[in-house]
């Protein structure tokens, strides 16, 4: 009795990477396309008034594939979180090794943190009223990756003020608390809509950065 020579799917998968490249790029982009779905539901309906299902229709996918992914909504919220801060830290320190004066760098960093782009203001509105305000956020593991924006900032004030862009009796540490506290109320009120909107939002936010650092730098005396 002869037999049917068939393919060996064990070894047709070992002789294709390309295959098994496709559905790891297809598996990324699927859960990169959940978590942009997250953040603009979670943005509109808060952290407690969404549902997966929220996020399954936004992102047009099927129910079920999100637990694929994700747990549940708590282990979506974290990956929001440690992914673009991840991001956002990266773009931090390039800015902060660049060879610029300490008040163009002081610029670009505010200007990055208060970017009109819609996807950003998303984002950023999560991060202030659902991932601040989760009992996460105070873990050992996510208070490290926080400070990673405060140590960025720090050695960048303790290098300029090694080169002489900064007096010598200023505390590096308290002066970034102080850069980072000047943004973070300037980002709630944005978030809570109590700055009026303009035509030209990428304008003024960057008209705002500049005034934030130039406070910083300079103070208000005449």
């Amino acid at each position: 009795m002869s037999e049917t020579t068939r393919p060996s799917t064990t070894g047709s998968k070992a002789s294709n990477p390309e295959a098994s490249n496709d559905r790891s790029r297809q598996g990324a982009d699927k859960r990169s396309k959940i978590l942009e779905s997250a953040i603009r539901v979670f943005a509109d309906k808060g952290y407690h008034g969404t549902r997966i299902s929220d996020i399954a229709r936004d992102a047009e996918i099927a129910y079920g594939l999100v637990y694929h992914y994700f747990k549940n909504k708590d282990d979506i919220l974290d990956a929001i979180f440690v992914d673009r801060w991840g991001d956002f830290i990266e773009t931090v320190e390039a800015i902060a090794g660049e060879s610029k004066p300490l008040e163009e760098k002081l610029v670009a960093l505010a200007e990055l943190i208060l970017n009109s782009d819609p996807e950003q203001s998303q984002w950023l509105k999560v991060l202030i009223f659902e991932i601040q305000r989760t009992q996460r956020f105070s873990d050992p593991d996510r208070m490290r990756i926080v400070s990673q924006l405060f140590v960025a900032i720090t050695r960048l004030l303790r290098e300029a003020q090694a080169k002489g862009e900064l007096r010598e009796e200023i505390d590096p540490d308290l002066a970034c608390y102080i850069f980072i506290g000047g943004i973070d109320i300037v980002v709630t009120s944005r978030v809570l809509e109590l700055i009026p909107a303009e035509e030209d939002e990428r304008g003024h936010y960057a008209k705002v950065a500049r005034t934030v650092v130039d406070l910083f730098l300079n103070g208000m005396k005449s």
